[in-house]
């Protein structure tokens, strides 16, 4: 049997546990579309309300404040990034093959999900001085995967030359502004050109391949 649940209705199979679950992640899901369009400062309590067909005594149950479910919001994007980009290098074994997989992850999940990559690259990081040094803190770790397989790629004697961190760190601020830009234009589906080009600028950043 289906159940109907919607605004003010429930699924009365699920339990208590599973239905606050499920309420908080179709809050989130909402949201990150609301302050992909409006932005921070333009992100009301109301407007979330609206989107979500909440009550306002709903929201704050399971949020203290707009800034709150920000933080939630950018976590659970970049947790999300994170585990599934690693999941799919974790399965190549080759090191260039990795570096391409890697990027062509990186751009895919943009390309999926625009509204959150929006989110997470752009709104979040202007939100104020604390997320934007988080937002660095997170750059920094994907700078330092990329580096570690283009160093891994380096000692398998695959690249001519190791990778620098400044370099890999500013490719990095790269794949991001590229993919903010394809998203702000309306034109996720770029990425998967975008991403051989980018990975054979990291290639090359490191001397090429070993002839």
């Amino acid at each position: 049997m289906v159940h109907s649940h919607g605004p003010g209705r429930y699924d009365r199979s699920l339990t208590a546990d599973q239905r606050s679950s499920a309420r908080l992640e179709l809050i989130l899901d909402q949201a990150t579309e609301v302050f992909a369009v409006r932005g921070y400062a333009g992100t009301r309590v109301e407007d979330i309300v609206q989107q979500t067909g909440i009550s306002r005594r709903t929201l704050y149950q399971h949020f203290t404040s707009v800034d709150e479910l920000l933080d939630q919001i950018y976590e659970r994007a970049v947790r999300a990034s994170f585990t599934t980009v690693l999941e799919r290098l974790m399965k190549v074994a080759d090191p260039i093959e990795r570096v391409r997989v890697g990027v062509s992850a990186f751009f895919e999940l943009m390309a999926e999900h625009p509204s959150a990559a929006r989110v997470v690259f752009e709104v979040y990081r202007h939100a104020g001085p604390r997320q934007a040094a988080h937002h660095e803190l997170n750059t920094t770790r994907w700078a330092n995967v990329m580096f570690d397989f283009l160093n891994a790629a380096f000692a398998a004697r695959r690249l001519v030359r190791p990778p620098d961190e400044p370099t890999v760190y500013a490719l990095a601020k790269g794949l991001e502004a590229l993919g903010v830009r394809a998203i702000v234009r309306g034109e996720p589906d770029t990425l998967h050109a975008l991403s051989a080009k980018m990975s054979d600028l990291l290639i090359n950043a490191c001397g090429g391949l070993v002839r």
